[in-house]
Parts: C-alpha cells; sequence; structure tokens
C-alpha cells in the first residue's frame, strides 16, 4: 500500500495545476510518481526541469536511460524500474539494452564502462577513486560526459529514494526479475 498519500490532479490548482498540466502534456498522462511530487511544486517544477534538461545530454538518451536503469537496480526501486523498463523501447532501448542497462554488462566498451563507473559511483557514493576516473576516460568518456553519467546516478537517485520512501503504486506492469528478463532477451543459460 503507498504510504504517502498522491495529489489529485482533478482537484489541483496554481502551480500544481500547470505542472500537471506540462507532465499530461509531454507524457499523454501522468504517472503516479508526478502525482506524489506534487505535494511540493517545488519539488516537482525541478525534477521536471532536471529531466527535461538531461534529454539533451551528449551521452545520448539511450545510455541516460540505461544509467537510470542500472541505478534502480542498485537502488532496489521496483517503480523506477518498472517504469524505465516500460518507456525503453521509445528511447530507442533494444530487450537486450534494458539487461545490460539493469544488470550493468555489456558487449559494448562504451556501455560496459559508462555503468561500471556508474556501480562506483553509487558503490562509492561519489568518491570513486583515480583508477575509477581513469576508467571511465579509457572507456572514451570525456569531463563533460562524466559529469553526464554522474547527474543520471543522481537524477536515478531522486525517483528511487522517493519511490521507495512512498512506496509509488504502479501504473505499469511490473518489470520482469533481471534473471526472467535475461531468459527472455536470450541470455539465459538453457539447461
Amino acid at each position: 500500500m503507498q504510504r504517502l498519500s498522491s495529489v489529485d490532479p482533478q482537484v489541483a490548482q496554481g502551480r500544481t495545476k500547470e505542472l500537471f498540466d506540462t507532465v499530461e502534456q509531454a507524457l499523454g498522462g501522468i504517472p503516479n510518481a508526478a502525482k506524489v511530487m506534487a505535494h511540493s511544486p517545488a519539488v516537482l517544477g525541478s525534477y521536471l526541469a532536471f529531466s527535461t534538461s538531461m534529454g539533451d545530454v551528449k551521452i545520448g538518451e539511450k545510455l541516460h536511460n540505461q544509467l537510470k536503469l542500472i541505478t534502480s537496480e542498485s537502488n532496489q526501486c521496483d517503480y523506477c524500474t518498472s517504469i524505465l523498463t516500460a518507456v525503453a523501447p521509445a528511447a530507442g532501448l533494444s530487450a537486450e539494452d534494458i539487461l545490460a542497462g539493469r544488470t550493468g554488462s555489456s558487449e559494448e566498451r562504451r556501455t560496459k564502462g559508462a555503468l561500471a563507473f556508474a556501480n562506483d559511483v553509487l558503490d562509492s557514493r561519489g568518491k570513486v577513486t583515480d583508477s575509477q576516473l581513469a576508467a571511465a576516460r579509457d572507456a572514451g568518456f570525456d569531463d563533460q560526459e562524466i559529469v553526464e553519467i554522474v547527474a543520471s546516478v543522481v537524477l536515478g537517485c531522486f525517483t528511487n529514494f522517493l519511490n521507495n520512501v512512498a512506496d509509488t503504486e504502479l501504473d505499469v506492469a511490473k518489470a520482469e526479475p533481471v534473471e526472467a528478463a535475461a531468459c527472455t532477451s536470450g541470455a539465459c543459460a538453457t539447461h
């Protein structure tokens, strides 16, 4: 059961109504996470501004979404993992790309390097070692892209933490466990 209430878009007024209108126009609906954030128009507005700005990252939308997926898996956020998995195809992610994001393993050198660095950032709470930073650079990332990787992780952490606190009710199908997703994409071992 959801532990923080949702703001009802039908009764929202002022800035909250404006923000809900923006979300609905962009997404065609208002996700439950936005309804929880709407308790504070400052929070919902900041989240929307941050999310929108991250649409222009040099690392690209696909990798940005994979970084949010690995963050959601690390933070055990079923809500975010489910939403990200549901919308991933629209961001150009295949089943294999989604699985790579969720597990942190990829055949692509740059993707694997970014996901490993994201894990390093999460595990160390940002206090990565010189060798971990060098590994990100060796994977082909410049300072701008490294900043974007960290920002993707931070954005993911915000939504993960809020949805974990709220126990936000899913408004999409729950993502399969990683093991089942691996089998669906053909990456599981056969017996």
